[in-house]
């Protein structure tokens, strides 16, 4: 564990209240120290009233943090009112679990801000220490180039020389070379390593050690719909006061009202949260925040909104599927993401959208990337380029025109599509059978033999 500032044996803690008491002019909470534990959560939110009614038979479900305190240098700034505790609990967890060497490059990493913009980000950067070395005992040109000269040899300078040397435009040299700067750890310099997402935002990506909101993820269908509804209630409200268009296109209250909770409890979310996104609201506003909340209770993972029985039938019958409309919808509110389909051994694949770089590419496969294109459609498999070598699990077998197998594809892999110049997201093709369903298609026999001779 490291040293944390003020000599606390944890990085941060934060006030968790109880919304709903808070409306009604009580302020109600409790401090939490993190890490914690799903039982020490549970029985937090019992002390402060969220599951317990109110006056009017309603319960208490909504709470939000207060304030944190937090010995953690640069990261007070970066904590909000309406974080995830799942996502708090994840990053408290990778800092105590560091040595003290790995958290100076931490807090180095933190003071150069190049990756500290959100907890996503943050959580990324303690998974990518080796992207900077420390020199704690450097603190300035003078110190560097003295370190380089006398310390590490890179020159030989007789000993009559040595008052002539400039160490200090050396050292200014030397940090302008290697991108290095100077903080309170010491000097530190950027390795070169790439940084990498390991984690991209998604609850589903957090590892279920760090999960603290497990307690609420069998949340009673009764209390989904009712949660949904209010939800639905008072998205209605606010986009009639600030969308003259969905006034005009919705002028039956109730009728938009039902849609709306429909599309809650169905789990179709992303363009609900595209459109308070167009209207300015953000992750400290009160819907996208409990939009958020409701994601978590509900273990809703955003795989486009894709019904699971949709990428079933679609297995069985592209001609029957809805794989069409559901992909033109997930173009509309996710133009900047890419389209993948994800085939994870021994699963049937699911439909994803990810960051267009490479770095969401290796987090997806767990490594440097390899890439082939089996099939003359114009999508390629991605993979993780030395699983076999590595000996990761084995996935799927690549067959040629005669069904033989000609190679086996090891863990997890996406099929991407291929533009002109780089890859690209599944796209649909008029006049034909999905690429979509094409590409499910001739993956279909993992799912209908399943365990067939694949390993």
């Amino acid at each position: 564990m490291p040293y944390y500032d003020h000599d606390k044996d944890y990085p941060f803690a934060a006030f968790i209240t109880n919304l709903g008491k808070y409306n009604e002019g009580e302020l109600v909470g409790e401090w939490v120290k993190f890490p914690t534990t799903a039982e020490e959560l549970k029985e937090v939110f019992k002390r402060i009233g969220i599951g317990q009614k109110d006056d009017f038979g309603q319960p208490y479900e909504e709470w939000f943090i207060t304030d944190y305190d937090c010995y953690v240098d640069g990261l007070y700034s970066k904590l909000g009112e309406y974080e995830n505790l799942d996502e708090l609990n994840y990053l408290a967890s990778k800092l105590d679990e560091m040595s003290e060497s790995e958290y100076a490059q931490f807090q180095a990493g933190m003071e150069m801000g190049d990756h500290c913009g959100s907890l996503q980000e943050i959580i990324n950067l303690t998974e990518n220490l080796d992207c900077y070395e420390v020199y704690p005992d450097i603190h300035d040109y003078d110190d560097l180039g003295r370190y380089y000269i006398e310390e590490l040899d890179v020159m030989q300078v007789p000993e009559h020389l040595q008052n002539y040397i400039d160490y200090e435009a050396y050292g200014r040299d030397v940090a302008l070379e290697e991108n290095g700067t100077f903080t309170d750890q010491g000097y530190v310099r950027d390795t070169g390593d790439s940084f990498h997402e390991y984690y991209d935002g998604e609850r589903g990506s957090i590892p279920d050690e760090y999960r603290v909101m497990t307690f609420q993820d069998n949340l009673p269908e009764e209390e989904k719909s009712e949660w949904a509804m209010d939800i639905a209630f008072d998205m209605d409200e606010f986009f009639r006061q600030n969308d003259p268009q969905y006034a005009a296109e919705h002028p039956e209250a109730h009728a938009a009202k039902e849609e709306l909770y429909e599309n809650l409890m169905a789990g179709r979310i992303s363009a609900l949260d595209e459109k308070l996104a167009a209207l300015g609201q953000t992750q400290e506003d009160y819907l996208p925040s409990e939009i958020e909340k409701f994601k978590d209770a509900t273990c809703y993972e955003e795989f486009l909104d894709f019904d699971s029985a949709e990428v079933k039938a679609a297995l069985d019958d592209p001609e029957k599927s809805h794989a069409d409309e559901m992909l033109s919808a997930a173009e509309k509110v996710a133009s900047e993401k890419m389209t993948v389909l994800v085939v994870e051994p021994m699963k049937e694949p699911y439909v994803k959208k990810i960051d267009p770089d490479l770095h969401s590419l290796q987090a997806e496969v767990g490594g440097d990337i390899g890439a082939t294109n089996p099939y003359s459609d114009p999508v390629a498999l991605v993979c993780n380029d030395e699983g076999k070598l590595i000996g990761l699990d084995l996935n799927r077998g690549l067959r040629d025109e005669n069904g033989e197998i000609y190679d086996i594809v090891a863990e997890t892999f996406l099929v991407v599509g291929l533009g002109e110049e780089d890859f690209s997201s599944l796209s649909r093709q008029r006049n034909k059978t999905s690429l979509f369903c094409q590409t499910v298609l001739k993956l279909a026999n993992v799912c209908r033999h399943r365990g067939a001779a694949f390993r």
